[in-house]
């Protein structure tokens, strides 16, 4: 059992430059600094992911990026270090990786070049884990899943970082692109085969709910839920990226020099979302909380028909001259509640996930909850009433006792751009009354009921949790 959550940003500090159309830049400070590695950690952050400009290809050692920053996490205190090592991710690509066709006829062939890669930086005591492919598409895992049990083979105690696609392109995730089922079940089915042939002990994605034209993506909240119910059935822990970006992106128009057809937008993240996003995620068992992405990425460039960037100034936590966005300090205050709660939540275990709606709507009248997986109420111990937002109560146990998350799922537009108000819940406690505790924003609160009846005044995104011992 783990004792503590642990939490770390993609795109860490940056050499202080950008790419932009082929130019480069440079902001006049190199951020892979200890004092900028110490901000870092003070957001919250226990670990650290190095990649891009910061990831290593087998380049000489002494002089690499990836070096550099391993010294500077060290002396900052940080000492549970993710390496990116774009050969170990593209050799998780390779079809086969070994066999009479493969690169290595042996696994002891695979296991001597593993050895020769990770020798470099392995024992550097600010090491921790190795990035494997991001995202792999299914025909990758059997390849993924053999470099994975044999790094495991030879590095038993070294962490693979394993992030795996969610529903966006189903096509990838499906284990017959030609005869697709469900994006749930599809998803279900890519899981349990990359856990069954790698023997992987925990699943992760990332999932970014605040797309274009200001709603939540319908593919969220049933991603989530994939994930939750895959690791609960299984036995093993679920991980999760959270977003902590706004993308802008236009079509070129390649008849037209110089044209954009239309353009789409990923929205700023604000405190609100945070707490949807990082309530979602406690309700529903997550053990281990990334953010994409913390300091806006270095490139944004013409790339095919698209222009785009990963990030934007105000949108990532950091921005590209080192300023610290409006959601650096939202996110920092967030992960420190989650933090005092963490004594109390920790052990606990996710069983279910159930909605409630408002008289008269069902889940596909709200964004949030279009594609939401339902499950009976009526085998739920407590039940809401709800005047305007769906709502999500979410089921933990921990032996004997239990845990209900009750968080107000609606669109956390609404408040940020139509001032609608946070709305009041009735929920019946039932017979749980007498033994309930409740826990607001990772802290102990006080409660009066009426009869067995809480009412709780609810924002988009809160939650509030309550324990049954």
């Amino acid at each position: 059992m783990r004792e503590h959550f642990d939490f770390y940003g993609y795109n860490a500090p940056t050499w202080g430059g950008y790419y932009h159309d082929g130019q480069t830049y440079f902001l006049g400070e190199d951020f892979r600094s200890v004092k900028r590695y110490k901000e870092y950690k003070s957001i919250g952050f226990n670990m650290c992911l190095l990649q891009h400009e910061n990831g290593y290809d087998g380049e000489e050692w002494k002089t690499c990026s990836t070096k550099k920053c391993l010294d500077v996490c060290q002396k900052a205190g940080i000492d549970r270090v993710i390496v990116e090592d774009r050969r170990l991710k593209r050799l998780c690509k390779e079809i086969p990786v070994v066999g009479e066709n493969g690169r290595f006829k042996t696994e002891e062939e695979l296991l001597a070049y593993l050895d020769e890669c990770t020798k470099p930086y392995r024992d550097h005591p600010s090491f921790y884990a190795i990035q494997l492919e991001d995202e792999p598409a299914f025909k990758y895992l059997k390849g993924y899943a053999v470099v994975y049990k044999a790094l495991k083979k030879l590095l038993p105690k070294v962490e693979l970082q394993c992030n795996l696609l969610n529903m966006v392109q189903q096509t990838l995730i499906a284990p017959d692109p030609e005869n697709l089922q469900t994006k749930e079940k599809d998803l279900e089915d890519y899981l349990r085969y990359f856990a069954k042939e790698s023997g992987i002990n925990y699943l992760m994605t990332d999932e970014y709910a605040f797309r274009g034209r200001n709603v939540v993506s319908p593919i969220s909240i049933p991603t989530f839920q994939v994930f939750a119910n895959v690791c609960k059935d299984l036995g093993i822990e679920s991980r999760i990226v959270l977003q902590s970006f706004t993308q802008e992106a236009c079509i070129v128009d390649k008849t037209k020099p110089g044209f954009l057809e239309g353009s789409i937008a990923w929205r700023r993240i604000t405190e609100k979302d945070m707490y949807w996003q990082m309530n979602l995620a406690l309700g529903l068992g997550f053990k281990e909380f990334s953010f994409f992405t913390y300091m806006v990425k270095a490139k944004k460039d013409f790339r095919g028909k698209w222009v785009g960037g990963a990030a934007i100034d105000g949108g990532a936590l950091l921005n590209y001259d080192g300023t610290r966005s409006r959601l650096w300090y939202a996110t920092q205050k967030v992960i420190k509640e989650v933090k005092a709660f963490e004594p109390v939540i920790i052990d606990y275990q996710y069983e279910n996930a159930y909605f409630f709606f408002p008289d008269g709507k069902k889940k596909e009248d709200f964004d949030s909850t279009s594609n939401a997986i339902l499950s009976d109420v009526k085998n739920l111990a407590i039940s809401v009433k709800t005047p305007k937002y769906p709502v999500m109560v979410s089921e933990l146990r921990k032996g004997n006792s239990k845990m209900y998350m009750v968080q107000n799922i609606g669109n956390p537009i609404d408040e940020l751009m139509y001032k609608k108000r946070a709305t009041t819940l009735e929920i019946d406690l039932g017979e749980l009354k007498s033994r309930a505790k409740f826990y607001y924003k990772g802290k102990l609160v006080e409660r009066n009921l009426d009869g067995s009846i809480l009412k709780e005044k609810l924002g988009i995104g809160q939650a509030i949790f309550i324990e049954i011992e």
